[in-house]
Protein backbone atom coordinates (compact mmCIF):
# COMPACT_ATOMS: atom_id res chain seq x y z
CA UNK A 1 0.00 0.00 0.00
CA UNK A 2 1.25 3.44 -0.91
CA UNK A 3 1.99 5.82 1.94
CA UNK A 4 2.80 9.49 1.50
CA UNK A 5 6.16 9.13 3.24
CA UNK A 6 7.34 7.10 0.25
CA UNK A 7 7.44 10.37 -1.67
CA UNK A 8 10.09 11.57 0.78
CA UNK A 9 12.13 8.47 -0.04
CA UNK A 10 11.75 9.34 -3.72
CA UNK A 11 12.93 12.86 -3.01
CA UNK A 12 16.02 11.59 -1.20
CA UNK A 13 16.81 9.42 -4.20
CA UNK A 14 16.22 12.34 -6.58
CA UNK A 15 18.54 14.50 -4.50
CA UNK A 16 21.19 11.79 -4.63
CA UNK A 17 20.82 11.58 -8.41
CA UNK A 18 20.85 15.35 -8.76
CA UNK A 19 24.00 15.64 -6.66
CA UNK A 20 25.79 13.02 -8.73
CA UNK A 21 24.63 14.58 -12.00
CA UNK A 22 25.96 17.95 -10.82
CA UNK A 23 29.26 16.36 -9.83
CA UNK A 24 29.47 14.71 -13.24
CA UNK A 25 28.73 18.01 -14.99
CA UNK A 26 31.38 19.77 -12.90
CA UNK A 27 33.91 17.05 -13.70
CA UNK A 28 33.21 17.26 -17.41
CA UNK A 29 33.50 21.04 -17.30
CA UNK A 30 36.84 20.81 -15.51
CA UNK A 31 38.09 18.21 -17.97
CA UNK A 32 37.17 20.47 -20.87
CA UNK A 33 38.77 23.55 -19.30
CA UNK A 34 42.48 23.40 -20.12
CA UNK A 35 42.82 27.18 -20.19
CA UNK A 36 45.38 27.43 -17.38
CA UNK A 37 47.77 24.99 -19.03
CA UNK A 38 47.21 26.52 -22.47
CA UNK A 39 47.90 30.01 -21.10
CA UNK A 40 51.14 28.87 -19.48
CA UNK A 41 52.28 27.15 -22.71
CA UNK A 42 51.40 30.23 -24.76
CA UNK A 43 53.61 32.34 -22.49
CA UNK A 44 56.51 29.95 -23.06
CA UNK A 45 55.91 30.08 -26.82
CA UNK A 46 55.68 33.89 -26.86
CA UNK A 47 59.01 34.23 -25.08
CA UNK A 48 60.65 31.69 -27.41
CA UNK A 49 59.27 33.54 -30.44
CA UNK A 50 60.57 36.88 -29.18
CA UNK A 51 64.02 35.40 -28.51
CA UNK A 52 64.04 34.04 -32.05
CA UNK A 53 62.98 37.42 -33.43
CA UNK A 54 65.81 39.17 -31.60
CA UNK A 55 68.39 36.82 -33.11
CA UNK A 56 68.36 38.53 -36.50
CA UNK A 57 68.95 42.15 -35.35
CA UNK A 58 71.54 40.92 -32.86
CA UNK A 59 73.53 39.23 -35.61
CA UNK A 60 73.13 42.30 -37.83
CA UNK A 61 74.49 44.66 -35.18
CA UNK A 62 77.33 42.28 -34.29
CA UNK A 63 78.24 41.98 -37.97
CA UNK A 64 78.11 45.75 -38.43
CA UNK A 65 80.35 46.27 -35.40
CA UNK A 66 82.90 43.80 -36.76
CA UNK A 67 82.93 45.52 -40.15
CA UNK A 68 83.34 48.97 -38.57
CA UNK A 69 86.16 47.75 -36.34
CA UNK A 70 87.85 46.22 -39.39
CA UNK A 71 87.58 49.49 -41.30
CA UNK A 72 88.91 51.47 -38.35
CA UNK A 73 91.80 49.02 -38.08
CA UNK A 74 92.65 49.48 -41.76
CA UNK A 75 92.59 53.29 -41.36
CA UNK A 76 94.90 53.09 -38.35
CA UNK A 77 97.33 50.95 -40.34
CA UNK A 78 97.38 53.50 -43.13
CA UNK A 79 97.82 56.42 -40.74
CA UNK A 80 100.56 54.83 -38.64
CA UNK A 81 102.35 53.16 -41.52
CA UNK A 82 103.92 56.47 -42.53
CA UNK A 83 102.62 56.05 -46.04
CA UNK A 84 100.17 58.97 -45.69
CA UNK A 85 102.12 62.21 -45.88
CA UNK A 86 99.55 64.54 -47.42
CA UNK A 87 97.87 66.63 -44.71
CA UNK A 88 94.56 66.77 -46.55
CA UNK A 89 94.54 62.99 -47.04
CA UNK A 90 95.45 62.49 -43.39
CA UNK A 91 92.60 64.79 -42.36
CA UNK A 92 90.18 62.81 -44.53
CA UNK A 93 91.25 59.55 -42.88
CA UNK A 94 90.81 61.08 -39.41
CA UNK A 95 87.33 62.34 -40.34
CA UNK A 96 86.34 58.94 -41.72
CA UNK A 97 87.63 57.28 -38.56
CA UNK A 98 85.60 59.68 -36.39
CA UNK A 99 82.45 58.89 -38.39
CA UNK A 100 83.10 55.17 -38.05
CA UNK A 101 83.62 55.52 -34.33
CA UNK A 102 80.25 57.27 -34.01
CA UNK A 103 78.63 54.49 -36.04
CA UNK A 104 80.41 51.97 -33.83
CA UNK A 105 79.00 53.63 -30.71
CA UNK A 106 75.48 53.69 -32.16
CA UNK A 107 75.69 50.01 -33.12
CA UNK A 108 76.96 49.10 -29.65
CA UNK A 109 74.10 51.01 -28.01
CA UNK A 110 71.54 49.21 -30.18
CA UNK A 111 73.21 45.86 -29.54
CA UNK A 112 73.26 46.53 -25.80
CA UNK A 113 69.50 47.18 -25.78
CA UNK A 114 68.94 43.88 -27.54
CA UNK A 115 71.30 41.98 -25.21
CA UNK A 116 69.55 43.44 -22.14
CA UNK A 117 66.16 42.36 -23.50
CA UNK A 118 67.52 38.91 -24.34
CA UNK A 119 68.93 38.52 -20.84
CA UNK A 120 65.59 39.49 -19.30
CA UNK A 121 63.73 37.16 -21.65
CA UNK A 122 66.04 34.27 -20.83
CA UNK A 123 65.28 34.74 -17.13
CA UNK A 124 61.56 34.93 -17.96
CA UNK A 125 61.91 31.83 -20.12
CA UNK A 126 63.30 29.79 -17.24
CA UNK A 127 60.52 30.93 -14.94
CA UNK A 128 57.82 30.41 -17.58
CA UNK A 129 59.01 26.88 -18.33
CA UNK A 130 59.11 26.00 -14.64
CA UNK A 131 55.59 27.36 -14.21
CA UNK A 132 54.33 25.42 -17.22
CA UNK A 133 55.97 22.19 -16.04
CA UNK A 134 54.36 22.58 -12.62
CA UNK A 135 50.94 23.38 -14.08
CA UNK A 136 51.23 20.57 -16.62
CA UNK A 137 52.19 18.03 -13.96
CA UNK A 138 49.33 19.09 -11.71
CA UNK A 139 46.93 19.02 -14.65
CA UNK A 140 47.94 15.51 -15.68
CA UNK A 141 47.34 14.29 -12.12
CA UNK A 142 44.03 16.16 -11.99
CA UNK A 143 42.88 14.62 -15.28
CA UNK A 144 43.60 11.11 -14.02
CA UNK A 145 41.60 11.76 -10.85
CA UNK A 146 38.74 13.45 -12.72
CA UNK A 147 38.50 10.67 -15.28
CA UNK A 148 38.41 8.10 -12.48
CA UNK A 149 35.59 9.99 -10.73
CA UNK A 150 33.79 10.41 -14.05
CA UNK A 151 33.94 6.68 -14.71
CA UNK A 152 32.58 5.93 -11.23
CA UNK A 153 29.63 8.28 -11.70
CA UNK A 154 28.97 6.90 -15.19
CA UNK A 155 28.64 3.47 -13.59
CA UNK A 156 26.52 4.58 -10.64
CA UNK A 157 23.96 6.82 -12.33
CA UNK A 158 22.31 4.21 -14.60
CA UNK A 159 21.62 2.02 -11.55
CA UNK A 160 20.12 4.99 -9.72
CA UNK A 161 17.96 5.83 -12.75
CA UNK A 162 16.67 2.25 -12.79
CA UNK A 163 16.02 2.39 -9.06
CA UNK A 164 14.15 5.65 -9.49
CA UNK A 165 12.02 4.25 -12.31
CA UNK A 166 11.19 1.12 -10.29
CA UNK A 167 10.27 3.21 -7.24
CA UNK A 168 8.13 5.67 -9.22
CA UNK A 169 6.31 2.83 -10.99
CA UNK A 170 4.87 1.74 -7.65
CA UNK A 171 3.33 5.14 -6.87
CA UNK A 172 -0.17 6.23 -7.88
CA UNK A 173 -0.04 8.44 -10.98
CA UNK A 174 -1.74 11.34 -9.19
CA UNK A 175 0.81 11.22 -6.35
CA UNK A 176 3.71 11.14 -8.79
CA UNK A 177 2.25 13.94 -10.89
CA UNK A 178 1.78 16.12 -7.81
CA UNK A 179 5.32 15.34 -6.67
CA UNK A 180 6.84 16.22 -10.06
CA UNK A 181 4.81 19.44 -10.32
CA UNK A 182 5.82 20.70 -6.86
CA UNK A 183 9.40 19.62 -7.36
CA UNK A 184 9.62 21.70 -10.52
CA UNK A 185 8.07 24.75 -8.87
CA UNK A 186 10.07 24.53 -5.65
CA UNK A 187 13.61 24.13 -6.86
CA UNK A 188 13.79 20.37 -6.55
CA UNK A 189 12.17 20.03 -3.10
CA UNK A 190 8.70 18.62 -3.43
CA UNK A 191 8.40 17.10 0.05
CA UNK A 192 8.89 18.86 3.37
CA UNK A 193 9.11 17.27 6.78
CA UNK A 194 6.87 18.53 9.56
CA UNK A 195 8.61 19.20 12.84
CA UNK A 196 7.20 20.88 15.94
CA UNK A 197 4.14 21.86 14.00
CA UNK A 198 6.06 23.71 11.27
CA UNK A 199 6.79 22.96 7.63
CA UNK A 200 10.55 22.63 7.29
CA UNK A 201 10.29 23.70 3.67
CA UNK A 202 9.13 27.26 4.36
CA UNK A 203 9.69 27.25 8.16
CA UNK A 204 6.14 28.48 8.80
CA UNK A 205 3.82 27.05 11.46
CA UNK A 206 1.02 24.98 9.99
CA UNK A 207 -2.65 25.71 10.69
CA UNK A 208 -4.08 23.31 13.27
CA UNK A 209 -6.47 21.63 10.85
CA UNK A 210 -3.68 21.15 8.30
CA UNK A 211 -1.36 19.65 10.88
CA UNK A 212 -4.10 17.35 12.11
CA UNK A 213 -4.80 16.14 8.59
CA UNK A 214 -1.14 15.30 8.00
CA UNK A 215 -1.08 13.27 11.20
CA UNK A 216 -4.28 11.32 10.65
CA UNK A 217 -4.53 10.63 6.92
CA UNK A 218 -2.51 9.04 4.16
CA UNK A 219 -3.81 11.53 1.66
CA UNK A 220 -1.40 14.01 0.11
CA UNK A 221 -1.47 17.20 2.15
CA UNK A 222 0.31 20.25 0.81
CA UNK A 223 1.57 23.16 2.85
CA UNK A 224 -0.78 26.09 2.44
CA UNK A 225 2.20 28.45 2.34
CA UNK A 226 4.72 26.78 0.04
CA UNK A 227 2.61 23.95 -1.49
CA UNK A 228 5.19 21.30 -0.62
CA UNK A 229 3.89 17.83 0.23
CA UNK A 230 3.93 17.43 4.01
CA UNK A 231 5.34 14.35 5.76
CA UNK A 232 5.63 13.82 9.51
CA UNK A 233 9.27 13.49 10.52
Amino acid sequence: MFIVKQLYDLQLLDWDIQEREQKLADIQERLADDSKRISAKQRVDRIAARLTDLGTPRRQHEGAIQQIESRIGNIDKRIFSGMVTNARELEAFEEEKANLQRQHSDEEDSLLEILVEIEELQADDIQAKQTFESINSDRESEIIELQSNEATLDEELPDLYDQRNDMAAEYPPIALATYDMVKKRRGGQAVALVERGACLGCRLTLPTHELQKVRTTQEIVQCSSCTRILVIA
